[in-house]
């Protein structure tokens, strides 16, 4: 058995089944099942398997005869399934994604660099990087170069790679957590990794770069690692040879890209510059050393070999690249404003009683280690935010403090607050906490760090009470921000349109926002939502589509809907109640309405901000200066990666503060950390030396790649096989198959009812009540399913369907049939041929396999074949409603086998013809590029070597005529 070897294409019989082959690696073959039983892929052990022969489809039964509707359902069920035919990227095969053709442009790099694929992909926000990253895997699947896959990114980011991989690319991936691993570990065997048994799994770096998770992974075999917000584990920067800089993060991809186990690189990143250049060229060395010539701290990035690697695309580069003709702007225009908002006398107070506060916390670490002090600093500084965001917010935060001193003095709390350095700095700084606590966690955490002895902790409660006395005076008549967001700022936008999200920091301002917008006569005809972090992935989408489908809305939400919930077919407008101090929040805030896509022409974005504070001070500093940069540059501003502090920001753009402000400023600086770092000067990230140094590194554009042919393809594709036309018809057949109904409500949408088990699955429900084959009407209206080809009751009916090839009953029976209509000249059979062909790779060697319904017509009573324009004619013809009987239709098949002894030879013969044409479509590619020497054309050696094709025949037609 271990002697047996099989080219691509090949059917085999195995385990009672027929499978074409994928590949084969020594004694490990790789098939697929034919009859779409929906196993997928499989892997065989060949001296462990029974028996594994060459097989073959039979030919449609000449006995029974089934109906034109069965026929035409089994057609459009494999035509579906085969969605982009013999496009020369396989990844098309493998998705239901119809890419804008700009999306392709990474895949043809990858398939440049061959075998070992090495990529940095730092498009803008909204440009499609997941849709780009997965095209690349699916293509490395398709031509038999990956089949594990590891995905690492932030934790808030996982159940979103998780959907878009089942949903555009159909891989079921798993994510694994420490929560999730104990349900991995109880469906597998005891002692078997679940590292190793799933093939493609989901982590966040956080969990990953832990030693021994680390440890695990890299034991595996993975194809390709996939590195989401890569620019988190780039190398800090290093000023000079005697620093040596480094993270977890970074010693965890360091050993991915090192393993000798991992073939394949992808790092996805909209920001993978911070202003230095070590940092970056640290990223490209992560794809290969030799991108990178010099020290680590002063790096020569090697420009023409890391530009084959790197696909950077500013909005203005795609804007390019649709060109003067497009049909409209593919991105909407930006209005954005800030309303900056004088504090009323109530609040002014309250914030320097925060202030006098402060310094008392300070006091109280003032004795302690290093450690201590650094946390006093971040915990006044989170207080003070708090105190920005809403008088609610902060009363809560005084209270936690006052309850951790009091269990501090009852010795009922632990000496130390568990939340590190880190930690807490990224509360303050609006950046990522980590796997181990979220962002609410880790800012309670840190607002109860208590700090000193007994008689510290009892003079910081009496300075506290002050702070929450003059807190408690600051009603909601007296909270000047909440006043302007009431009377001017929501009016205003709902003038414009009917949605509305306010984005906040906090939960505790969130509710206190969602109960004064709910209170208010004013909006007495709104809906007010709220998203935070403590909800389920599954609530957060509930509550979502009852924001979308809602006619007049607020949703009140805080980072747990901005980050991975692309809000662009919701809303447009966005509202920041409070600054973040992290402008890359900000930004990826605004990424999620204002992207490709967007269905409005203008997205409107307002921020709050309260006068004489520091976040009056960033607002001057940060936002409008990045808002002048991005008009020239193209791109944003360097903001906080691990070494910027935006406090040197400040003091770098002599921002004048008050004298209390001034003391809590000098409040957050850093002094040693634990580890005895002390934090360096940072380069201005707004100096033209700056910004000329990273538009100087970066790899701008790749728009000299086009792609002639496919994008053509793609769009007929979609017109022809993919419209939803075309699903309609299908999926109305098939439920008519199954006895289910489907009936039309009032609105235009559909009311499915499934009554058949075998199209129930977890994923379906029972009953549809509102269902639509219009993507449009679906983004219009979140409370209507559209039913498309990534559906999953579309996909079990193509699988479903698929299957009835195999069983030979009359009343469903569509592989043998016949037609009658005036547009039959004389009696023809119609063969629909499974037609399959190996395509070589650049070494000449079987890669992939394309598969196609190839129609061949051939007259019963003459020698010879029909046209491809005759065959089509037939096949669009309408039937005449004349019958015959199943003994006649016998008769005419038993002639025609008579006539045309050597039928297989007619057929091999459209076979091949089909195969010289997909030659000589390839050929015209190859040529069209050759033509340009700006043009990638490494990828498309070996696209027209395709071997002689094997075939099944699916279905005959006999055509009569009327």
């Amino acid at each position: 058995m271990s002697e047996q070897t099989f080219s691509p294409g090949t059917v085999i019989s195995a385990r009672d089944r027929l499978w074409r082959v994928d590949g084969q690696d020594g004694e490990v073959l790789t098939a697929t099942p034919i009859d779409s039983g929906g196993d997928g892929q499989q892997r065989f052990y060949l001296p462990m398997e029974e028996e594994i022969r060459r097989g073959k489809l039979d030919w449609p039964s000449r006995e029974t005869i089934g109906t034109p509707q069965a026929q035409d359902l089994l057609l459009r069920a494999h035509r579906l399934s085969m969605l982009h035919g013999t496009a020369p990227l396989l990844s098309l095969q493998r998705s239901r994604v119809i890419p804008k053709n700009f999306q392709l442009v990474p895949v043809v790099m990858a398939l440049e660099m061959r075998k070992r694929v090495r990529m940095l992909i730092a498009d803008d926000v909204g440009l499609g990087k997941t849709i780009e990253a997965g095209l690349i895997i699916t293509e490395l699947m398709a031509r038999q170069l990956a089949s594990r896959i590891l995905v690492v990114v932030p934790a808030s980011l996982r159940e979103q790679w998780r959907e878009a991989l089942d949903y555009f690319f159909h891989l079921p991936a798993r994510i694994i957590s420490t929560r999730h691993r104990r349900e991995m570990e109880r469906e597998l065997p005891a002692g078997v990794s679940p590292w190793e048994q799933f093939p493609v799994l989901i982590t966040s770096i956080d969990y990953a770069k832990q030693p021994r998770v680390k440890n695990q992974i890299l034991e595996q075999q993975w194809d390709v690692a996939l590195f989401d917000e890569a620019h988190l584990a780039a190398k800090p920067h290093e000023t000079g040879p005697n620093q040596s800089q480094t993270t977890e993060r970074w010693k965890f991809a360091q050993a991915v890209v090192r393993s000798e186990r991992i073939q394949h690189l992808l790092l996805l990143t909209a920001t993978p510059h911070n202003g230095y250049t070590d940092a970056f060229a640290s990223l490209l060395r992560l794809l290969d050393d030799r991108l990178v010539d010099g020290p680590s701290h002063d790096p020569t990035i090697r420009r023409d070999i890391a530009q084959r690697h790197v696909c950077q695309r500013r909005r203005q580069d795609v804007q390019e690249w649709f060109g003067v003709d497009a049909d409209r702007n593919p991105f909407p225009d930006r209005d954005q404003d800030e309303a900056i908002i004088p504090p009323t006398s109530y609040e002014r107070n309250a914030i320097e009683a925060v202030e006098d506060y402060g310094q008392q916390v300070l006091e109280s670490a003032r004795r302690g280690g290093g450690r201590a002090r650094n946390l006093a600093n971040w915990t006044v500084l989170h207080l003070h935010k708090r105190a920005l965001s809403s008088p609610e917010a902060l009363r809560q935060s005084l209270r936690n403090r006052k309850e951790s001193l009091r269990q501090r003095l009852q010795e009922e709390l632990g000496a130390d607050v568990s939340v590190s350095e880190d930690e807490a700095k990224a509360t303050v700084f609006d950046g990522d906490t980590g796997e181990r606590l979220d962002d609410e966690e880790a800012a309670e955490r840190t607002e109860r760090s208590v700090f000193g002895d007994v008689a510290a902790i009892e003079k910081e409660i009496e300075v506290l009470e002050e702070a929450i006395e003059q807190a408690d005076t600051v009603t909601p008549s007296r909270d000047n921000k909440l006043s302007k967001l009431l009377e001017v700022v929501l009016p205003q936008r709902f003038r414009e349109e009917d949605k509305v999200i306010v984005f906040t920091r906090y939960v505790d301002t969130l509710e206190y926002l969602a109960e004064q917008i709910g209170d208010s006569n004013r909006f007495a005809d709104t809906d007010v939502f709220t998203i935070h972090g403590s909800l389920s992935e599954g609530k957060r989408r509930e509550v979502f589509q009852d924001f979308d489908r809602s006619d007049k809305a607020v949703l009140v939400a805080t980072d747990a809907i901005s980050e991975g919930i692309n809000l662009q077919h919701a809303a447009s407008q966005v509202v920041h109640y409070e600054l973040p101090w992290n402008p890359n929040r900000l930004e990826q805030r605004n990424g999620r309405v204002d992207r490709f896509g967007q269905q409005k022409d203008t997205v409107y974005i307002r921020t709050l901000v309260m006068d004489e504070t520091l976040d009056a001070s960033i607002m001057k500093v940060l936002v409008r200066k990045a808002t002048e940069i991005r008009k020239q540059y193209g791109f944003s501003p360097p903001y906080f990666g691990e070494d910027t502090d935006i406090m040197q920001l400040l003091t770098q753009h002599d921002i004048q503060i008050g004298p209390q402000q001034l003391t809590l400023f000098e409040a957050g600086k850093e002094e040693p950390s634990s580890n005895g770092d002390v934090p360096e000067e940072l380069d201005d990230p707004f100096s033209t030396d700056t910004l000329d140094r990273i538009r100087g590194d970066s790899f701008y554009g790749q728009t000299h790649i086009h792609l002639p042919d496919i994008e053509e393809r793609l769009e007929e594709t979609k017109r022809t096989i993919g419209s939803p036309e075309q699903i309609e018809q299908f999926v109305r057949s098939g439920l008519s198959r199954f006895d289910c109904r489907i009936e039309e409500n009032d609105d235009d949408t559909f009311r499915v009812a499934l009554t058949a088990p075998e199209l129930r699955t977890a994923a379906v429900d029972q009953v549809i009540e509102r269902a639509t084959f219009d993507p449009a009407y679906g983004l219009d209206d979140p409370d209507v399913t559209v039913l498309d080809l990534g559906h999953p009751l579309v996909r079990r009916l193509v699988e479903v369907v698929k299957q009835d090839t195999f069983r030979e009953v009359k009343e469903h029976y569509g592989r043998t049939s016949y037609f009658v209509t005036d547009d039959a000249p004389e009696v023809t059979v119609v063969f629909h041929l499974l037609a399959r062909y190996a395509v070589a790779s650049g070494d000449g060697s079987p890669s992939s396999i394309l598969e196609e319904l190839v129609p061949v017509g051939v007259p019963v009573y003459r020698e010879g074949a029909l046209s491809k324009e005759q065959v089509q004619r037939l096949i669009d013809a309408d039937p005449s409603p004349q019958t015959r009987t199943d003994e006649e239709v016998r008769g005419t098949i038993d002639d025609l086998f008579e006539v045309h002894e050597d039928i297989d030879a007619d057929l091999r013969e459209a076979v091949d013809e089909r195969r010289t044409e997909i030659v000589e479509e390839r050929q015209s590619i190859q040529e069209e590029l050759a033509e340009e020497e700006t043009q990638a054309t490494a990828w498309t050696e070996g696209i027209a070597d395709i071997a002689e094709g094997s075939y099944d025949v699916l279905a005959m037609t006999v055509y009569y005529p009327a």
